[in-house]
């Protein structure tokens, strides 16, 4: 399991190398499991925490945190459990 981990503190876009784009693709292809986790933190203790797939790659490049997560949870209250089960049933 690969988990690619990103923080953004100002805009939306999410910043992506052409090498883990098409790592997340390739993965997804042979079955792999790949996540991006990305913590969005606007302000100073304020954010969130967005799980995605690796295969949501491309879509995270041009969209941004606009594209639909697998999960969303307050930076200051991630249900970490639920997380872990999440990549775990990966």
């Amino acid at each position: 399991m690969l988990l690619e981990l990103k923080v953004i503190s100002r805009g939306k876009k999410i910043r992506l190398s052409p090498h883990q784009i098409a790592f997340g693709i390739k993965a997804a292809a042979l079955g792999v499991p790949s996540f991006i986790l990305v913590l969005h933190c606007p302000a100073k203790g304020d954010g969130e925490l967005l799980l995605y797939k690796g295969a949501q790659a491309v879509e995270l490049f041009s969209a941004g945190i606009d594209t639909p997560p697998l999960d969303r949870w307050p930076w200051l209250h991630v249900e970490w459990g639920a997380l872990a089960k999440l990549l775990a049933r990966a």
